[in-house]
Order: structure tokens, then C-alpha cells, then sequence
């Protein structure tokens, strides 16, 4: 088999801003809080997030993917993988905590950005992903922290029967790049929705927690018989951020 190398660089969260902050507050888990390279794991109830912040500009998101790339030890996960996606995203710091671990404040580490690599190999039947990050001194532009997140997992490439959306939503990362069947109600079909940077119109969402895209390079799906409120079933590739990319919709 021949592996093609597909590099889709995602956008965009890289929040510039000195002193942006937001309070967790418990009920749940929130991970990956990549400051020292260590997860962090919360409860989570509710975030308040500032009104006011701003993205970086492109240039800025380019700087770090480039300084990832040419980095030899990351080349090493990268030269014989089939396909990875790049996502340059704002690095989270704990600067306090409250009500005796119940709470906690973050706040952005002003010029870092933190870059997470997806790598998925074809293995037949099966699919290996896994998951790098490194964090990115971007005044002095040079790598500071390099860590594996998760060795590589191997997983059939169908997932049979249908999934429950809060199967997805619970247990995101198994079914990264997996094909699944959902079911739920469509809503937002035929509006125009700003994703990823860009606008798009060949999608709409389900259940209101993930969203489908049914026009894409692989395939192209009639929803002409379809409109909002009906309750319809998906196949389809599941992505990020909660994505699926879908070869077939049923109107049940």
C-alpha cells in the first residue's frame, strides 16, 4: 500500500492576551492543561470565559507548525506515518487554586503556543492513532517541552452498530478517524456555519453535539428529502472537533 502523507493544519486557538483567564469549577474532567507537560485532571461544572479575546494572526500559527516540523525527534513519529493534523492552540497555566482543589484559575502563557500532532496509520482492517505535543517559545523560537501523549492505540476502522452521541463525546479520542453510525435530530441545515477559520454550508448539526459534513472530498450525499427536526442516521468518518464526515444519511 502506498502511504500518502496528508498534513491539514487546523486553526486557531491561540488567544493573545496578557492576563486571560477563565474559573473551572467541579464536576467532570478537564485534561490536558499542557503548561508542564503533565495532565491535569478537575471536576467541572461551569467556565467563565472573558469577553474580550483575540486570535493570533496566521503568521504566528505558521511560525510554531514550522518550528515543530524541522524538530528531530518529532520527525521520528512523522516519517513513517501515513497521515497527521496539526492543531497550534493557546497554552493553559493553573495560576490559582480555590475551595480546597474545587476550582481554578488559568490563564494564558503570553508567547507559547502549545502544538498537538495526530498521527493515524492504515493498517487494513485496523487504524494505529496517536498523539504528540510540544510547546513553542516563540520569541526565541525553540522548542521547550516535547511529549508523547498518548503511544500509538490500534482500533478497527469500523465501528458497527450505532454509537450514541454521548459515547463520542465521552470517549472522543477512541474514535478519532473511525467510521461510525449515529442517530439524532438535524438542526442549522442549509445556514451557513463559520468553522475552522472558514465558512461552510454542506453541514449541519446533530443533536446539537457534533456536526455533519455531508459535502467533502470523499463524498458528496443527498439531503434534498431532508430538513430540520427530522431525525436522521449518519456513517460517516468521525474527526475533530467532534466532525463526521459522511458517505450516508438515512431520514428515519
Amino acid at each position: 500500500m502506498k502511504k500518502t502523507k496528508r498534513l491539514a493544519l487546523l486553526s486557531v486557538l491561540l488567544l493573545a492576551s496578557v492576563g486571560l483567564a477563565f474559573v473551572a469549577q467541579a464536576s467532570g474532567v478537564l485534561g490536558g492543561l499542557a503548561g508542564n507537560g503533565e495532565d491535569v485532571e478537575i471536576s467541572m461544572r461551569t467556565v467563565v470565559v472573558p469577553s474580550l479575546t483575540t486570535t493570533l494572526p496566521h503568521v504566528f500559527e505558521e511560525k510554531a507548525t514550522d518550528i515543530v516540523l524541522v524538530d528531530s525527534w518529532i520527525q521520528e513519529f512523522l516519517d513513517g506515518a501515513d497521515n497527521y493534523i496539526i492543531q497550534v492552540s493557546n497554552v493553559l497555566d493553573v495560576k490559582n487554586v480555590y475551595d480546597g482543589g474545587r476550582a481554578i484559575e488559568l490563564e494564558t502563557r503570553v508567547g507559547f503556543a502549545k502544538v498537538t500532532i495526530k498521527i493515524t496509520n492504515d493498517y487494513g482492517e485496523e487504524i494505529g492513532v496517536q498523539v504528540i505535543e510540544a510547546i513553542v517559545d516563540m520569541v526565541n523560537e525553540e522548542i521547550t517541552e516535547r511529549y508523547e501523549v498518548t503511544p500509538e492505540v490500534i482500533k478497527p476502522k469500523v465501528k458497527e452498530g450505532i454509537t450514541p452521541l454521548s459515547e463520542l463525546m465521552n470517549n472522543h479520542s477512541d474514535y478519532y478517524d473511525v467510521i461510525v453510525t449515529v442517530s439524532g435530530k438535524v438542526s442549522s441545515l442549509g445556514e451557513g456555519v463559520y468553522l475552522l477559520g472558514e465558512a461552510f454550508e454542506s453541514l449541519f448539526e446533530l443533536d446539537e453535539l457534533v456536526t455533519v459534513i455531508y459535502s467533502h472530498e470523499e463524498a458528496t450525499v443527498d439531503v434534498s428529502g431532508i430538513e430540520n427536526g427530522d431525525i436522521v442516521t449518519v456513517t460517516g468518518k468521525f474527526g475533530e472537533p467532534n466532525l463526521i464526515y459522511a458517505t450516508k444519511i438515512e431520514k428515519q
